[in-house]
């Protein structure tokens, strides 16, 4: 091929007429379509911009053909890794939006669990409230609501009077006896104290209705055991108490796990107990 202008000869690889000087883009089409690339200034490089045919990184704009790394732009055809934009289908990804709870369910979850936890903190004062009872002899001060029972393992046939409250962590017994039944004069209390507790501690280990009976201690008119009853094993506080011609026998127990935790109560509650009589 030679150039237009002077007619002297022109490689394909000359971007200009080495005799004359004229530019291959200044010399038509025909001349711009031999080189490695179609651009509007020169036919070589990394790329082609605006229509250009490149064989290097990229074609951008208007149907460039990309051989390099990709194309973009107008319908741009890309050979090495992508080709973007014209031929892009912006419809073909789709973000999803997570799932989420309607405002007006949220707030009925809300109120719901509200609720049930008020619940649950008044069902817990209004049992661990104190609760003040009178009968027989006595107005006592339990340290938790209590329900009136009308058997207990600790009743006595003997008894002048038994009376039972309980509730699933904690129960209570009294009963009363006439001073002259257990033929006890004045002053005979501390003696009736030495004897009668040895005589239950023996009498209970042999009791069959009391299972798994076990000593703790004895403090003053106080004696301490344990024991078992349908399944669940108990921590007592007993005490024996003389008042008037009367003798009254108080056992105080609660769930064994929660020994330490109705020690203290039991004492207040037997600090709390008022003769009525």
């Amino acid at each position: 091929m030679n150039c237009p202008i002077c007619g002297a000869p022109l490689g394909a690889t000359d971007n200009e007429c080495k005799n004359c000087g004229t530019r291959r883009a200044e010399m038509g089409p025909a001349y711009n379509n031999t080189g490695y690339g179609q651009q509007s200034s020169y036919g070589y490089g990394g790329n082609t911009m605006n229509g250009g045919q490149g064989y290097g990184n990229y074609g951008m704009n208007n149907g460039g053909q990309g051989y390099g790394n990709y194309g973009m732009n107008g319908v741009g055809q890309g050979y090495g890794n992508y080709g973007m934009n014209s031929s892009f289908d912006s419809g073909s990804y789709t973000r999803k939006r997570s799932a989420s709870i309607p405002t007006t369910k949220l707030i009925s979850i809300l109120i719901t669990v509200i609720i049930i936890l008020v619940s649950i903190l008044g069902y817990q004062i209004k049992y661990n409230s104190p609760q003040t009872e009178s009968f027989g002899d006595i107005t006592v001060t339990f340290p938790q609501k209590v329900e009136k029972r009308s058997s207990t393992i600790f009743g006595d046939v003997d008894a002048e009077d038994v009376t039972a409250y309980a509730n699933r962590d904690m129960g209570f017994v009294y009963s009363k006896y006439e001073m002259s039944d257990l033929e006890l004069g004045d002053g005979d209390e501390e003696t009736y104290l030495n004897f009668m507790f040895p005589f239950m501690d023996a009498a209970m280990s042999s009791d069959s209705e009391i299972k798994g009976y076990k000593k703790k201690d004895q403090l003053g008119n106080h004696m301490r055991f344990y024991f078992t009853d349908d399944g669940t094993d108990w921590f007592c506080d007993m005490m024996i108490d003389f008042e008037g011609d009367s003798c009254y026998m108080y056992y105080a127990y609660c769930n064994k796990k929660k020994e330490n935790k109705f020690i203290s109560k039991f004492r207040k509650m037997y600090d709390s107990i008022e003769y009525n009589k």
